[in-house]
């Protein structure tokens, strides 16, 4: 199987309601990982927590979009977000971060990014 093909980009309005179908498309690229459930449901939970840094809680704000993409290699699967962030809300953020740290392996944060590292095997 070629590399780009265990690869997947997504770009969603930046709403808590689509959320969900980057979680679904984070469960099909981990079909193709030796992860188990519990491994994937950590995932899910730290991108969720990621995105919450750029999800825009007002109907009528204008039409961001937050950006994802799964990258798969032999060894690691990156979860990139990309799109504008929220202002911060120090103590929420905080917590977000904690829970990512405890779920995946590696992750860095930018002003219009964040991204994730799950090493494999």
């Amino acid at each position: 199987m070629e590399t780009a093909s265990r690869d997947v980009a997504l770009s969603i309005p930046a709403r808590p309601g689509y959320l969900v179908l980057a979680r679904l498309a984070l469960s099909a690229v981990c079909r193709l990982t030796a992860l188990e459930p519990v491994e994937v449901a950590d995932l899910k939970l730290a991108v969720t927590e990621s995105a919450n840094e750029f999800i825009v809680e007002d109907e009528d704000e204008a039409e961001d979009t937050l950006d994802f993409e799964f990258r798969l290699s032999p060894d690691a699967l990156v979860m990139e977000l990309s799109g504008q962030r929220r202002p911060d809300r120090a103590d929420e953020q905080e917590l977000g971060r904690a829970i990512i740290d405890a779920t995946v392996d590696e992750s860095q944060f930018d002003e219009r990014r964040t991204m994730l590292v799950k090493r494999l095997g």
